[in-house]
């Protein structure tokens, strides 16, 4: 079954028990107010270590339900629903270590909820939102260590709330914040807050509770005004109102730019720089990618200033992307971010796709673009017609020495002569045509 179908069965199955039996739950004892009859309103008080769940079968004419010193562990969804005139709701000193977030729900009325001496590691701020008229708040010696920013929302109407004997270091200041504790004359009421035996941390986190606290017109009331630092070990023992403190101021980062074009292989140097106090760290984080990058932070002279810078040499595209540069202290976060484009082609791709490139053209010249001979442009013999190339023919070594001899001969003719072989008419038909030459 549904968890929330099964509640709102639950919740029917309560309000039919509430309204057919209005005796008093067993294990429980009620006192009635101003009657002496079944009908009058009555105090529920529950206090016996046997008793390990709240009973279903609460009287709808409760207006205060006091559960002390029992078994109970958790605290349910619309466990109190049935008794929309509850008024005060003590849950102190039981074994409680989980709270639903809706346990309070159809409680409009409730003035005061305690919940001293249990076990709560956390506490359902959001809760109080089914709680509008609640005013006192009690969460004395739980193990409570951190008070979140978003409690502020939901305690405006609490004049009473008592943090003691928890675990808490510190304090948001948007929950000092939420009362009017700085202006005496536009506040009409007074806030009491109980903060003592808590390991302090005196840093400026508390410097808006220490400030409103030392006003003298403050409408701010502490159970406990001598309040102790634990830490830092220099202010270890130190009274609250000795205290001095600067204000946190949250960080503020911004590059020397927001975009930024390079060629490839070339260097780049990416700066950051944040205010704040205390002085912010910085860490460089590229998108979509989660790794970090080393870097090069520089802390001014002066305090709440620091600076960063990241050094990429030789950059390839995979170092282009989003760099974004985080400051952070503890009273925030701020992040600026740079953009990198990388532009170019790689050296060792061009010199490979040019060098097969040059490859394919000599090899298709070699093979589909011999030079054509163009016979009007080659040398003529003396019968006009063109002189083509000779073509290489193996001679035997004796013709090879004839040759040389006849060579020598011709050679040694004076220059004027030519030996031209001519017709000859007695040889006309046996003998065809032929010319010859020889340059000397």
């Amino acid at each position: 079954m549904h968890p929330v179908l099964y509640a709102d069965l639950t919740l029917c199955l309560v309000l039919v028990v509430c309204a057919q039996s209005p005796s008093c739950p067993s294990l429980c004892t009620c006192v009635f107010h101003d009657r002496s009859n079944s009908k009058g309103l009555r105090t529920v008080l529950c206090k016996n270590p046997a008793l390990t769940a709240i009973p279903i079968d609460l009287p709808c004419d409760t207006v205060k339900f006091r559960l002390e010193r029992t078994s109970v562990s958790r605290i349910f969804r619309g466990t109190f629903s049935a008794m929309p005139e509850l008024l005060y709701l003590w849950l102190t000193y039981n074994s409680i270590t989980i709270l639903h977030p809706r346990s309070f729900t159809n409680l409009s009325s409730l003035h005061e909820l305690r919940l001293d001496g249990n076990l709560l590691s956390t506490f359902p701020w959001e809760g109080l939102r089914d709680v509008p008229r609640l005013r006192t708040l009690g969460l004395h010696n739980n193990r409570l260590a951190r008070i979140p920013p978003l409690a502020a929302r939901y305690l405006g109407n609490v004049t009473y709330l008592d943090l003691s004997s928890n675990r808490i270091s510190t304090l948001p200041n948007d929950l000092t914040a939420l009362w009017p504790l700085s202006d005496a004359t536009q506040s009409q009421r007074s806030v009491v807050l109980g903060l003592q035996d808590n390991p302090w941390v005196c840093d400026c986190r508390l410097s808006t509770l220490l400030d409103i606290s030392k006003a003298p017109e403050s409408s701010l009331v502490l159970l406990d005004r001598f309040l102790t630092c634990s830490e830092p070990p220099d202010l270890a023992g130190v009274p609250f109102q000795s205290v001095e403190l600067t204000r946190c101021r949250r960080p503020y980062a911004v590059t020397s730019a927001t975009k930024i074009t390079a060629l490839l292989g070339s260097n780049v140097l990416l700066r950051c720089d944040a205010t704040g106090y205390p002085t912010p760290t910085i860490m460089w984080i590229k998108s979509a990618r989660p790794n970090l990058y080393n870097q090069d932070a520089h802390e001014s002279p002066r305090v709440g200033i620091r600076w960063s810078a990241v050094s990429l040499n030789g950059i390839s595209y995979r170092d282009a992307g989003e760099y974004r540069c985080r400051a952070q202290n503890m009273a925030g976060i701020s992040e600026a971010i740079v953009s990198l484009n990388v532009v170019g082609i790689m050296a060792e791709y061009a010199n490979s796709k040019n060098s097969g490139k040059q490859q394919t053209v000599e090899k298709s010249d070699y093979s589909q673009k011999r030079p054509k001979q163009n016979s009007s442009l080659l040398p003529r013999n003396m019968t006009g017609k063109p002189y083509l190339p000779k073509r290489v023919i193996k001679i035997p070594k004796a013709s090879r020495d004839k040759m040389k001899r006849d060579r020598t001969a011709v050679q040694n003719l004076p220059r004027k002569h030519f030996l031209i072989a001519s017709e000859n008419p007695l040889h006309k038909r046996q003998t065809p045509h032929v010319s010859m030459s020889i340059l000397t």
